[in-house]
């Protein structure tokens, strides 16, 4: 796996041991606690993984039991997620597609624009995800429509 946040760790732990600090051919390392990115320190202090949070976000926003407040907060947070074109492409295999189209259907006009914001964004720039949407037949009057119903 090829994972560039445990990447950047390894990195930072070769520049920051003992052997780099003792030899004479590294340079001198810069501060210890810089260059580590809040990915990476999740990964060394077991956070939960961006996969994580992203389900953890769509089980609120699905989720009948969380008032609406709740679920917009959700889906920016969401929405943030999916900026990471990584993150983007992993919403098929975390199947999360479907949950979020369903979304687009909603009587809540917030949900609906939050939704249609969140898969512009996933398929921003994003050609597999482009690729995922066409698959679901959205009609293109559903997007618009969803917009413009509020």
């Amino acid at each position: 796996m090829n994972d560039p946040g445990l990447n950047n760790l390894l990195k930072w732990g070769v520049e920051n041991s003992a052997a780099s600090r003792n030899d004479p051919n590294v340079q001198a390392p810069r501060n210890p606690s810089s260059g580590l990115d809040p990915q990476t320190l999740a990964a060394l202090l077991g956070g939960p993984s961006d996969a994580d949070l992203m389900r953890e976000a769509m089980n609120a926003i699905t989720s009948p039991e969380v008032d609406l407040d709740n679920k917009l907060i959700a889906f920016d947070n969401f929405e943030q997620m999916i900026e990471n074109l990584d993150n983007a492409n992993n919403m098929e295999s975390l199947k999360l597609w479907m949950p979020l189209v369903e979304q687009l259907n909603s009587k809540e006009a917030d949900i609906r624009r939050m939704a249609a914001w969140c898969v512009g964004t996933a398929v921003q720039n994003n050609i597999k995800a482009q690729e995922r949407v066409s698959l679901l037949h959205i009609p293109d009057n559903r997007m618009s429509l969803t917009v413009c119903r509020y």
